[in-house]
């Protein structure tokens, strides 16, 4: 038995293919073209902290420039005076130029409120922090950030720095506080300074240069931490700190810069990165360092160091040409894919692709019925 079979060969519009495809791509263009500003969390705080960093770079930088080389200014592009000398009396150890440069920012005070924040600190918390004059900058940042969210920091630190920091003997760190405090920009001041570098005692430093940090301890009415080994400044440290609490709870602890007492020795300084920490790893034994200690206490660290890495996870510029202004990075604002015109794109082309496989829209009105002869079997 011969069957005849008629069916019909249905063709999609080429033209309406073609028309959703260049509106696929015109909606792509657009959406990459038209992001939208997305306000971060702790705006308010954040702008505050940065302008309030600003003016205190601002009150600094006349005294700063002061004692400034004039081949600073090779080092030095934005002309903060932040950036100090390769070496003097009074260096550590060495230092990032790159780091030091990209570390005059004002809106590192954003990221420290931030990173604040996350550690769950509210007004009147006591904070226990730890700096020296390797970034006298990122100093004022996290003071700004204090006096922004009202906390209570309890300041132990070291009088040296390490390269182009604030390493110049008659303007050390401690001086830049007390001419802060003068100004009254910020009450904070540090409450114990050790003379830092090797050993947290400046061991194979200058004679001369040991003269200039004790007196720079003394002038500005700073007491005085003598440690004997790295052990010992591990010990007194920690102690001071909760000696200085008067017996309320530290609820966070800052460091800025890398020393060793501060991280452990190498292996300290690799397990301990950037930001937020707040727990021990699981995977290796850290060296015993102030870090260690708090954490072993589940008191949450925010570890300022590797500064250029720092600064591109939030956006802010690397060694930049010139200050930047309060409010540049996407610590303030990130741009991020409309929702509106993404969904409005996705609905066009979801109707466009119905339209043509549904309703056939763009077809040829003329069926094409193709005869084919099927041979059956069957009783004939």
């Amino acid at each position: 038995m011969i069957t005849r079979v008629y069916w019909q060969l249905w063709k999609h519009s080429r033209i309406g293919i073609s028309l959703l495809a260049l509106i696929a791509i015109i909606g792509i263009i657009c959406i990459e073209s038209f992001k939208v500003k997305r306000e971060q969390s702790y705006l308010k705080q954040k702008l505050y902290a940065s302008k309030l960093a600003q003016n205190a770079f601002s009150i600094l930088k006349p005294e700063l420039l002061k004692r400034n080389k004039l081949e600073n200014r090779e080092f030095d592009p934005s002309n903060s005076g932040f950036i100090g000398d390769f070496l003097s009396p009074v260096t550590s150890n060495t230092g990032s130029l790159t780091s030091k440069q990209t570390s005059i920012n004002p809106n590192f005070a954003a990221v420290i409120v931030q990173y604040l924040k996350r550690a769950e600190l509210e007004e009147g918390d006591t904070i226990a922090v730890s700096l020296s004059g390797s970034f006298p900058a990122l100093n004022v940042c996290a003071f700004s950030a204090f006096q922004t969210l009202k906390l209570k920091p309890i300041i132990i630190g070291s009088a040296s720095s390490s390269q182009y920091g604030a390493n110049h003997p008659s303007l050390l760190w401690l001086d830049m506080e007390t001419i802060l405090n003068e100004n009254g920009i910020f009450s904070y001041k540090t409450s114990y300074a050790s003379l830092g570098g090797t050993q947290d005692r400046a061991l194979g430093m200058s004679p001369e240069g040991k003269a200039f940090l004790l007196a720079g301890i003394k002038r500005n009415k700073v007491n005085q931490l003598l440690p004997s080994s790295i052990e010992d400044s591990i010990k007194q440290r920690v102690d001071l700190y909760f000696k200085l609490a008067a017996g309320k709870p530290i609820k966070a602890f800052m460091n800025i810069g890398g020393g060793t007492t501060i991280l452990g020795t190498s292996l300290g300084k690799q397990v301990f990165k950037s930001g937020l920490i707040q727990q021990l790893p699981d995977d290796v034994n850290p060296p015993n360092s102030v870090i260690k200690a708090f954490l072993e206490k589940d008191i949450p660290v925010i570890n300022m160091i590797q500064i250029e890495a720092l600064a591109s996870k939030y956006g802010l510029p690397v060694a930049p040409k010139k200050t930047p202004a309060p409010g540049e990075g996407l610590i303030f604002y990130k741009e991020e894919y409309n929702p509106y015109l993404a969904g409005f794109t996705m609905i066009v082309l979801l109707i466009g692709l119905y339209g043509i496989t549904k309703r056939k829209w763009g077809q040829n009105p003329i069926d094409y019925q193709v005869p084919q002869t099927v041979r059956k079997k069957g009783n004939s």
